[in-house]
């Protein structure tokens, strides 16, 4: 349920107009204030020994009143959709937690609202495909991760799209 409605937030726009209120889980409360007051609120609830902690969707504002992130929380910890947003409402950042740590694929763009990297994480780790932009939005670098490492042929090419070199890097393996 938590992650419906942040998703359906993330889907309005989430930096652009009228922000609604959060919507927190049964149980959670409603803590922080939105601008003008505040620059931050998030849903929190008790744990089984009585400790606050946050529970559902929290969102961070700009000075200026504009949504910064929105993002979610389980039992305390991140979980669920992340998104970050450059001052003005275009996205900056978006990805993914479970249970704090980032999966999937993570996505950072420029201010101009091209992508900038494109990275896969697993368990917390940069593992997979990894790729990054030049402004004009040609490939400038691209390859992959494994465990955190460059692994497998990185290509790198010039703002004209002319490939400038690769390097192999080492398959890891488990053997000494």
């Amino acid at each position: 349920m938590i992650v419906l409605a942040l998703a359906a937030l993330l889907a309005t726009g989430g930096g652009l107009g009228a922000v609604p209120p959060l919507a927190c889980p049964s149980g959670a409360e409603r803590r922080g204030l939105a601008p003008p007051e505040g620059f931050e609120e998030w849903c929190a609830a008790r744990d089984e020994a009585g400790k606050e902690r946050r529970e559902g969707p929290a969102r961070r504002y700009y000075d200026d009143g504009g949504v910064w992130v929105e993002e979610a929380f389980h039992a305390g910890e991140r979980d669920g959709a992340y998104l970050e947003y450059h001052r003005g409402g275009g996205k900056a950042r978006e990805g993914a937690y479970i249970q704090g740590v980032k999966v999937g694929r993570w996505t950072v763009w420029s201010p101009s609202g091209k992508p900038e990297e494109e990275s896969d994480w697993r368990e917390g780790v940069l593992h997979g495909r990894f790729v990054s932009y030049w402004p004009s939005g040609g490939r400038r670098a691209e390859g992959r991760h494994c465990g955190g490492a460059q692994c497998g042929t990185w290509r790198t090419w010039d703002e004209g799209g002319a490939l400038l070199g690769s390097v192999d890097y080492a398959e890891p393996t488990l053997a000494p």
